[in-house]
C-alpha cells in the first residue's frame, strides 16, 4: 500500500503524543513494562522522547549522516512528562512542516531518504510503545496498515539477520496481505497475497501487534517453527 499523506502523519503524531502521554500520566516510573521485560515506565518514556528529539534535529539539519545515539533523560518528576513528551513530538512535527515531507536527509533506510522517513517511522515507533503503556488500547485501521507496511520494509534492512531459501509468509487481515519471502540475501516483501508456507490472520491492529512481538498470533496456519524462526529474527 501506498504511504499515507503528510498531513495524515502529522496530525496523528500529535494526537498518539498526547495518547502516550495521557498512557504514561500517573504512572510509577519505576513499574515494569511487561512488553519491554528489561524497561520500566521511565525507560520508555525516556525512549520516546529521545527518539523524537534526535530525529527533529536530523530532520532540521538536513544531516547527511548519522549522529551519535545518546539518550535524553525523561525530568525526574513524572508529573512533567505530558509536557516533555508533547514538546518532544511537536519538536518534529515543526522541523518536518519547515523542512518538507519529501527533503532528502540521511535514513538508515537507503531507498527512503527523506524527512518523511523520520516522521512516519517515529509515528508507528509512538504508536506501539503507546501499546506498551495501555496494551487495551484501539488504533484506527489506516494507521494500523500504514505500520505493518513500515515495519516490513524495517526487516528488509541487512541489520535484520532473517534469510532463508526462499521460505514464504503470509500475512493477511481480510482485506489486506502482506507475502514475505526470505532469501539468501534477506527479506522480500510485496503487498498482496499468494501460497506462503506459514500464514497469519489477524485483524489490522493485533497484526501490527504482532510483527512488533508485542502480542502472540492467534490465528496461525501452516509452518508454525518458520513463523517462530521470524519472530526471533526480527526485533530491534
Amino acid at each position: 500500500m501506498d504511504w499515507l499523506t503528510p498531513d495524515r502523519y502529522l496530525s496523528a503524531m500529535e494526537s498518539e503524543a498526547a495518547r502516550f502521554a495521557a498512557a504514561v500520566s500517573g504512572r510509577d516510573p519505576g513499574e515494569a513494562v511487561p512488553t519491554c521485560p528489561d524497561w520500566t515506565v521511565r525507560d520508555l518514556v525516556t525512549h520516546v522522547g529521545t527518539g523524537h528529539r534526535l530525529s527533529a534535529a536530523v530532520v532540521s539539519a538536513r544531516a547527511g549522516a548519522p549522529g551519535p545515539y545518546e539518550l535524553i533523560d525523561a525530568p525526574e518528576d513524572p508529573r512533567e512528562w505530558t509536557a516533555w513528551l508533547v514538546s518532544g513530538a511537536a519538536g518534529l512535527i515543526g522541523a518536518v512542516r519547515e523542512q518538507g515531507f519529501a527533503t532528502r536527509v540521511w535514513t538508515w533506510i537507503p531507498e527512503h531518504p527523506t524527512v518523511g522517513f523520520w516522521l512516519r517511522r517515529m509515528l508507528h515507533d509512538l504508536i506501539v510503545h503507546r501499546f506498551d503503556a495501555d496494551p487495551g488500547g484501539d488504533l484506527d485501521e489506516d494507521l494500523a496498515l500504514d505500520g505493518v507496511a513500515d515495519i516490513l520494509l524495517c526487516y528488509a534492512q541487512p541489520r535484520f539477520a532473517v534469510h532463508g531459501t526462499g521460505e514464504t509468509l503470509q500475512f493477511t487481515t481480510g482485506a489486506h496481505g502482506w507475502h514475505v519471502t526470505l532469501t539468501p540475501d534477506g527479506v522480500s516483501w510485496r503487498p498482496g497475497t499468494g501460497p506462503a508456507d506459514v500464514e497469519v490472520q489477524a485483524s489490522p491492529r493485533d497484526l501490527l501487534l504482532i510483527l512488533n512481538r508485542r502480542r502472540p498470533p492467534a490465528v496461525v496456519h501452516g509452518d508454525a517453527a518458520l513463523l517462530a524462526k521470524w519472530l526471533a529474527a526480527t526485533r530491534f
